[in-house]
């Protein structure tokens, strides 16, 4: 009888061998990759460090780190609390270097690295860089912060170093992200202290190179946001400033530098922060801001929020001063620049704008008269102010809305008196230093005690002290403004409309004349002069003589319409002439001159020819 073998042990036997074989098989190439990591980690750490310090950076910085892991088939290497540091004392003379800096980061990333050629010759190629949340201090010093040693390309000087190291002539970078950066500054040099906190950098397509006079710089994109800056600053007109959210994009840079000049180009960059917060040199006064943005391509510049405000009592501020000085704070609930051209500032220096556009604009003022004012300051008008701004500007149109002004003075018997203009509007054209043949424009127009409509335009000469203006007051209630002649004056109007105040006139650097139609009925004064200086002003028109209810003085007779002639106090500002002309025009309507009588009395004749 025959048997079928058995095939059964064999097939189990094979599959034995076969599993022993893949296990050894395993446990071999497990222990080569642990033998190759282990070398390549130390041939990658010896070729890095021997890239370093084929570098003349070597003779100024000292480059540690712990540990580094490679991923062969991605071609990245992780290495691993790295730090760089000025070295105690270098290894070569490098007198021009005067600023340094350290980083200390717990992971670097290198990415799409040239892994044999990095082994072979030291050199370092690859595509990205990522530094993970770096500690990094900056020492600066000088008028120019020099930190590393350069091969001088723009004046031929200096050559190669005498060790055989080289100078970096280019560099060519894919990416580079610094991700949650601490940034701290130190600008021993001019008294600055920066700190950054959360600093994020994203560039792209970095080449970095150097040919025969000159020195060559171009990114395709930078990225730049900071989550919180802080600064103090010893030196200039700031002494502390704070903001947050801060963000900058630059596209398509292009930096070109030889001996004596420096070219840069770009195709678009826009930046923006919110709360940014500056306290001035004295930390007398702040200025703040809840939002910022600006935008190359737009041609725009926005700015929400903004204000300007002591930090110091109104009394502690009086104390520093030796002459009268208006103490003011403002607010601005919003600003717009449009049509900003960027190019003339960068490379013209020079400020052209189409419009500025504010709203609800907030002003306090206040003033002691108590305090001597400065008879040695001589204030210059509007246009003149303008024609001495260093930069030359070109601004065709201002338009300020929501304007509410507070004036507070005390005067010299110790009272205060207090104006407000509500509802106002600003509107200026034509502000430049550029052409002294221009003439600047500016229309004003508001509600005084919020009763009394007035309306101001004024054109000022750029060459020389003089501007012409016409101002209209509407109608009103004299009644509504007692509260504000009695803190000026004696008088305390019982009853009386005004039906219009139109005056107009022309103001020198020393005076000013024009015309005046003031127009009201039913007035009803009562004038109580106690001294004497008073009678000489404001609404003493007549010191307790007879004065007329009405302009015009009844029906059938022309209205009283005037010229006048004001001084100017030349210690005061262009407001004043126009507050004397005021002055000057009621008085001659109540108490005229005898030129103004003489003018009128021909006016009622000619009235009467005309059949009025």
């Amino acid at each position: 009888m025959e048997t079928t073998p058995d095939i059964k042990p064999k097939r189990h036997l094979f599959r034995k061998i076969l599993l022993w074989v893949t296990a050894a098989t395993f446990v071999i190439l497990s222990l080569l990759a642990v033998y190759v990591s282990r070398n390549l980690n130390q041939l990658v750490s010896k070729a890095l460090m021997k890239g370093f310090n084929s570098n003349v950076i070597s003779d100024v910085y000292e480059l540690k780190f712990e540990k580094l892991r490679i991923n062969i088939f991605a071609g990245s290497i992780k290495i691993f609390n790295v730090e760089l540091q000025p070295r105690a004392v270098p290894l070569g003379q490098y007198p021009y270097i005067n600023s340094s800096f350290s980083l200390k980061t717990r992971k670097l990333i290198l990415e799409d690295v040239q892994l044999m050629t990095m082994i072979r010759t030291g050199k370092l190629e690859l595509k990205r860089i990522e530094i993970n949340k770096p500690d990094i201090q900056l020492w600066l010093n000088g008028e120019k912060h020099i930190l590393l040693p350069y091969k001088d390309t723009l004046t031929g000087v200096s050559g190669s170093p005498k060790n055989g190291k080289k100078f970096l002539n280019s560099f060519i970078l894919k990416e580079f992200e610094l991700l949650d950066a601490s940034f701290h500054i130190n600008n021993t040099a001019k008294g600055r202290e920066f700190i950054v906190k959360n600093l994020n950098i994203s560039l792209s397509d970095l080449n970095l190179s150097q040919q025969p006079g000159l020195d060559l710089f171009s990114f395709k994109n930078v990225e730049l946001t900071v989550e919180a800056l802080s600064g103090n600053i010893k030196k200039g007109g700031i002494r502390s400033f704070s903001l947050k959210d801060f963000n900058l994009n630059v596209t398509a840079l292009y930096i070109r530098k030889s001996v004596d000049t420096m070219i840069f180009k770009y195709r678009d960059f826009h930046a923006g922060t919110n709360n940014v917060s500056i306290n001035t040199t004295d930390s007398i006064f702040n200025i703040s801001m809840q939002a910022f943005n600006l935008s190359y391509a737009k041609k725009s510049l926005s700015l929400l929020k903004i204000a300007f405000k002591p930090n110091m009592s109104q009394a502690a501020l009086l104390k520093r001063e030796k002459y009268q000085k208006s103490l003011f704070s403002v607010a601005v609930g919003s600003l717009n620049l449009k049509n900003l051209n960027f190019d003339t500032i960068v490379y013209h220096h020079k400020l052209f704008i189409d419009e500025i556009i504010l709203d609800k604009v907030m002003i306090s003022l206040f003033k002691d008269k108590m305090i001597p004012l400065d008879r040695t300051k001589f204030p210059n008008y509007l246009g003149q102010k303008i024609v001495s701004i260093p930069i030359p500007l070109h601004v065709k149109h201002v338009r300020a809305t929501g304007i509410k002004m507070e004036n507070i003075e005390r005067k010299v018997d110790g009272k205060y008196a207090r104006v407000t203009i509500s509802h106002g509007t600003i509107d200026a054209r034509n502000i430049t230093n550029m052409s002294a043949k221009d003439m600047l424009r500016v229309n004003i127009s508001g509600l005084v005690e919020n009763k009394a409509p007035i309306s101001l335009v004024a054109v000022f000469s750029y060459q020389k002290p003089l501007f012409n203006f016409d101002c209209k007051v509407g109608t009103f209630k004299l009644t509504d403004l007692n509260q504000l002649l009695a803190s000026y004056t004696p008088a305390i109007i019982k009853k009386g409309y005004v039906d219009e105040i139109t005056f107009s006139g022309v103001v020198t650097r020393t005076n000013a004349s024009g015309t005046m139609k003031f127009l009201y009925h039913d007035l009803n004064i009562d004038l109580k002069v106690a001294d004497k200086k008073w009678q000489n002003t404001v609404v003493a028109f007549a010191a307790n003589t007879y004065i007329s209810t009405n302009n015009p003085p009844s029906a059938g007779k022309p209205p009283k319409v005037v010229q006048y002639s004001a001084e100017r106090d030349l210690n005061k500002g262009g407001f004043n002439p126009i507050m004397q002309s005021f002055i000057a025009g009621l008085k001659e309507t109540m108490m005229m001159s005898k030129e103004n009588k003489k003018a009128y009395k021909e006016e009622k004749k000619r009235w009467k020819l005309r059949g009025n």
